[in-house]
């Protein structure tokens, strides 16, 4: 059957469903372009998010994410991948990873150490 090759998950890596806020910033030469939104799913090749507004195929982003684990149990992480965004539509944007990194966040209260 013909028809069955479309529904062949073709990405070479799993995605996992994730729910957790979003902030991106656009790289380049442009005026910034800065949005917020909440992620759908994550893979090790890329992210799937929410967005408010156009983000076209190509555009260069640094996103960060803020991750549910502590560490050390008493630090919070986040995310901070940068990559290209593939895919735009629906109030959705693909963004391929480039690199990615964890970092983090400071202490809750604690301002000299607010990374975002």
């Amino acid at each position: 059957m013909l028809g069955m090759e479309s529904d062949v998950e073709r990405r070479s890596s799993r995605r996992y469903p994730i729910e957790r806020q979003v902030h991106y910033k656009a790289r380049g030469p442009r005026p910034a372009l800065t949005g917020s939104g909440t992620t759908v799913n994550m893979s090790s090749g890329g992210i799937l998010f929410t967005t408010d507004q156009d983000l076209p195929a190509g555009t260069a982003l640094t996103l960060e994410v803020g991750w549910p684990v502590l560490l050390g149990s008493s630090m919070p992480l986040k995310l901070v991948t940068r990559g290209t965004v593939v895919w735009c539509g629906q109030s959705r944007a693909a963004l391929r990873f480039r690199n990615y990194e964890f970092r983090t966040r400071g202490v809750p209260g604690d301002q000299s150490h607010n990374a975002g």
